[in-house]
C-alpha cells in the first residue's frame, strides 16, 4: 500500500513545516482511492472468513478407556 504510505508520509512533512494547506494530484488521488479500496475489500473477505469459522461446530470426545 505504497500510496497511503506515500500520503502519511506527504502529511508528516505538511505538518512538520506548520503547512496550512494540502494539495494531491489527481493521480495521487486516484492511487490512494484504490489502495483504500484494496484494503477495505481484503477487509472484508477477512471479516466473511471470521464469521464463517465462528460459525463451525467442533466436537470433541474423549474416552477414558483403562480408567
Amino acid at each position: 500500500m505504497i500510496h497511503i504510505n506515500n500520503f502519511v508520509d506527504k502529511i508528516k512533512a505538511l505538518e512538520s513545516q506548520n503547512s496550512k494547506q494540502f494539495t494531491m494530484t489527481m493521480r495521487e488521488a486516484k492511487d490512494l482511492h484504490a489502495d483504500i479500496t484494496k484494503l477495505l475489500i481484503a477487509l472484508h473477505a477477512l471479516q466473511e472468513t471470521k464469521q464463517s469459522t465462528a460459525n463451525e461446530v467442533i466436537q470433541v470426545q474423549i474416552q477414558g478407556d483403562s480408567w
